[in-house]
């Protein structure tokens, strides 16, 4: 059988880094449910910042394509080499272009993706934070440091 604890102390402004002061503090008991709202924005806040980075990633991968494609379109309909792993294959320049066209797809639809999980991430924490700083006020900051 589990006990349900509930704890109660003062949180310190992360911001600053400084203690609250007696009239800053709010003593509120935190509960179950709140320390589960608290670590939920963090796992979100942690995904959050990797689908961002993945996301970039991708990005940068996307463009280097379309420069690819955009170099295939300027060549003379020779044969031309892919890179396929870490090996070279020789085409034609339709097909390298057909190749390159569907990576360009298949990028943008992990970049789509990755986008809409960001909205939906930041939409949680948006709900999460209403329902924290409603319970307790300045007392927590759920706010991102200058990085």
């Amino acid at each position: 059988h589990l006990r349900s604890e509930s704890l109660n102390f003062s949180f310190v402004n992360m911001s600053s880094g400084a203690m609250l002061t007696r009239e800053q503090e709010v003593d509120v008991e935190v509960l179950p449910q709140d320390q589960a709202n608290i670590n939920e924005f963090g796992r979100l806040n942690a995904r959050l910042h990797e689908a961002r980075g993945e996301k970039e990633a991708y990005e940068g991968r996307l463009e280097r394509l379309d420069d690819a494609c955009t170099e295939l379109m300027m060549g003379s309909g020779d044969n031309v080499f892919v890179m396929l792993g870490d090996a070279f294959i020789s085409c034609t320049e339709d097909d390298a272009t057909k190749h390159c066209e569907d990576q360009v797809e298949k990028f943008q639809q992990i970049v789509d993706k990755l986008s809409e999980e960001t909205d939906q991430i930041l939409e949680r924490q948006k709900e999460l934070k209403t329902e924290l700083y409603g319970r307790f006020g300045s007392s927590i900051n759920l706010e991102e440091g200058p990085n």
